[in-house]
C-alpha cells in the first residue's frame, strides 16, 4: 500500500469541479453546443494533473515541494474555464500558463528518474506542454488528440500500475512490463500525434495499432498482478472492478477509432471520440475517484486517532453497494447514449437524461 507522505488538501476540490464540468458538458450535448472542447482542454486535464499533484510525490515517498503551486493551478484551471464558457474561445496565452505551470510542478518534485511510474507521467506532461505550444494549430483534431492520446493515455497507463496493485493488495513481480509499455505508448503518442499533424490517415491507423499494443500490455500487466492472488481480499476491489471496466471500453472505442482511419469513413467518429470521453475516460474516473476520496477521508480524519482510539477501517466507510450499483448501471446508459448519437437525437436525449 502507498501511504502518502502529506495530503493535498485540494485534490478532493479537484475531483468535485471535475464532476460539475462533466455535468455541465452533458447539458452543452442535450443544446447541442460544442461540450467535447470542455472535457478535452478544461475538465480532464484539470482532474488529471490535480491527481497527479498527490500522486507523484507520494509514488516516489516524499512531501509535495510548492504545494502553493497546487493552488494557483487551481485558480487558473478555474479561471481558464470560466473564460472558455463566457467567450465560447480558448486565450492562447492564458492557456499555456496551465501546462507550463503543471510542468514546473512536476519538475521540482522529480527525484526518482529511474522509476518507470515517474516516466510515464513526465511523458505525458510534456505532451500537455506541447498543447499549450500548438494551441492556436489550425487542425483542432492533432491538438486534441496531442492531449488525448499524448497526455491522457501515457498518465492513465502509468497510473493502473500504480491502482490496481494498491487497491487489490497485489504486486506486480514482472517489472519488465511496466518498461516495455513506457517504450510502446510514448511510441504512440508521438505516431500518432504526428499522423494528426500530417493529417495522414494510413499512419495514424498503423499508429493506432501501436496504441492498441500498448493496451494490450497494460491488460497483460493487469491480468498478471491479479493472477498472483496473493491478496486477503475476498473477490476483486470494486474500484478495480471500475478499472477493468474502463479497459474493455478502451480496447473498444480505440478499435473504432483505429477502423475509421483505415477506411477514412468518419461516419462513427462521434462513437469513438463519446465513447472514450463518456466511456472509458469517465469510467475509470468514477472508480479511482471512488476510492480515492475515501482514502483521503480516512487519512486525513482517522489515521491520526489509530493507537488512540478504535477508529474505522477504509472499508467500513466505504459503501461498496453503491457503487456496484452504479457500475451495473453505467454500461446500458452508455449503450443508450452513444447509439442516440448514431440511431436517433431523441434517444440521445433520452439517455442523456439519465446519464446526468
Amino acid at each position: 500500500m502507498i501511504r502518502p507522505a502529506s495530503l493535498l488538501k485540494l485534490t478532493p476540490l479537484y475531483v468535485h469541479v471535475f464532476f460539475l464540468l462533466l455535468l455541465l458538458s452533458l447539458v452543452l450535448k442535450l443544446f447541442g453546443r460544442n461540450y467535447t472542447n470542455l472535457l478535452i482542454f478544461y475538465a480532464f486535464p484539470g482532474l488529471i494533473s490535480g491527481v497527479i499533484f498527490q500522486l507523484y510525490p507520494t509514488i516516489q515517498g516524499y512531501s509535495i515541494r510548492g504545494e502553493v503551486f497546487t493552488y494557483a493551478y487551481m485558480l487558473l484551471w478555474i479561471g481558464n474555464t470560466l473564460y472558455y464558457l463566457l467567450f465560447g474561445k480558448i486565450n492562447t496565452l492564458f492557456y499555456f500558463t496551465l501546462p507550463f505551470l503543471h510542468m514546473m510542478l512536476l519538475v521540482f518534485n522529480t527525484k526518482k528518474l529511474k522509476d518507470p511510474i515517474v516516466l510515464f507521467i513526465l511523458t505525458g506532461s510534456l505532451f500537455y506542454l506541447l498543447s499549450g505550444v500548438f494551441v492556436n494549430h489550425e487542425n483542432r483534431l492533432f491538438l486534441k488528440h496531442l492531449i488525448t492520446v499524448g497526455y491522457f493515455m501515457p498518465v492513465i497507463v502509468g497510473s493502473y500500475y500504480v491502482f490496481v496493485p494498491m487497491l487489490q493488495l497485489e504486486s506486480l513481480d514482472r517489472r519488465y512490463i511496466l518498461w516495455i509499455n513506457l517504450a510502446i505508448q510514448a511510441t504512440s503518442s508521438i505516431l500518432v500525434s504526428l499522423s494528426w499533424y500530417l493529417s495522414n490517415y494510413t499512419y495514424l491507423s498503423y499508429s493506432g495499432i501501436v496504441q492498441l499494443l500498448s493496451v494490450g500490455v497494460l491488460s497483460y500487466g493487469v491480468y498478471d498482478t491479479l493472477n498472483q492472488r496473493r491478496s486477503p481480499l475476498k473477490g476483486l476491489d470494486v474500484s478495480v472492478k471500475f478499472l477493468i471496466l474502463g479497459l474493455f471500453l478502451c480496447w473498444f472505442y480505440l478499435l473504432i477509432g483505429v477502423s475509421i482511419a483505415g477506411i477514412e469513413d468518419f461516419g462513427l467518429f462521434m462513437l469513438h471520440s463519446d465513447g472514450m470521453l463518456y466511456g472509458f475516460l469517465t469510467v475509470i474516473t468514477v472508480g479511482a475517484s471512488y476510492h480515492i476520496l475515501h482514502f483521503l477521508f480516512w487519512w486525513k480524519f482517522y489515521a491520526p486517532k489509530m493507537g488512540k482510539e478504535k477508529v474505522p477501517t477504509l472499508k467500513q466507510i466505504l459503501d461498496v453497494k453503491v457503487a456496484e450499483r452504479l457500475l451495473i448501471l453505467i454500461p446500458p446508459m452508455i449503450t443508450g447514449l452513444l447509439l442516440g448519437n448514431v440511431l436517433h437525437p431523441y434517444m440521445e436525449k433520452l439517455f442523456l437524461f439519465s446519464f446526468s
